[in-house]
């Protein structure tokens, strides 16, 4: 089920699960890459709950290349792990988050920055400034995060 992002807003996120994370090859860095490179994020929030953020394509116009942006849905336990070939697969907390976490969101923005007329970056502020920013980034279907904490006046 397709997520409204602002009903992040006042919730709890206890944890953030990615499959593996790489770096991106550097024919794909541009000023929209992130320092994290995976295919897809989960978001466990405090009532247990999950929420998945992904990279997909949305036809806007037939005929015409599909544009990147991001889908946001409830997902269930089944979603954290998978069989490919006979190898399980388990999503691992991102320890880049780990600072972060429990993370308290107060706003969520969502904005067009590849300028493909969907959201493809969702920015979820905390209570103390830090940010979470998850984009559809290059090449087509990788997700980009990046964990932005406020730092404390001096």
């Amino acid at each position: 089920m397709l997520v409204d992002t602002t009903s992040l807003v006042k919730t709890e996120i206890h944890e953030i699960l990615t499959p593996l994370c790489e770096p991106v090859h550097s024919a794909w860095i541009d000023k929209h890459t992130t320092p994290i490179a995976t295919s897809m994020a989960v978001l466990r929030l405090a009532d247990g709950e999950l929420v998945m953020l992904a990279p997909c394509e949305i036809e806007l116009e037939p005929d015409q290349y599909p544009s990147l942006g991001l889908s946001v849905e409830s997902c269930d336990s089944n979603s954290l792990q998978w069989v490919r070939n006979g190898t399980t697969y388990s999503m691992r907390p991102l320890t880049h988050a780990a600072g972060l976490l429990p993370f308290s969101v107060s706003k969520a923005e969502e904005s067009d920055p590849l300028g493909e007329g969907t959201v493809s970056e969702i920015v979820l502020v905390g209570l103390d400034g830090s940010r979470l920013l998850f984009r559809h980034i290059m090449p087509p279907m990788t997700l980009g995060i990046e964990v932005i904490e406020r730092k404390p006046s001096t």
